[in-house]
């Protein structure tokens, strides 16, 4: 059928790689704990950041620290997510 439901990007997941994207964090490549996200965001259920987290790490955009501990609850953008935030300010 079409992809188009695969590629698209919640609202949750946005938020979230918004927050790992901020400038400061993005600069020091700042790692990022599971409840700083939920607190900073807003969304307050950990595991809705969990789910939104691996689908974002799914499409490349987020990592685990460290990479491929995906049991892990410190989290960061990698380049590909830098470079998705960028054309979403576009």
């Amino acid at each position: 059928m079409h992809n188009v439901s695969r590629n698209k990007i919640s609202s949750s997941e946005l938020v979230i790689l918004r927050h790992l994207g901020d400038s400061n964090a993005a600069r020091d490549r700042r790692i990022t704990e599971i409840t700083e996200i939920s607190v900073t965001t807003g969304i307050r259920d950990n595991d809705e950041v969990l789910r939104a987290l691996y689908t974002l790490e799914g499409k490349n955009l987020v990592e685990p620290e460290p990479k491929g501990d995906f049991t892990s609850n410190r989290w960061q953008i990698t380049d590909v997510g830098l470079r998705a935030l960028q054309l979403f300010s576009a």
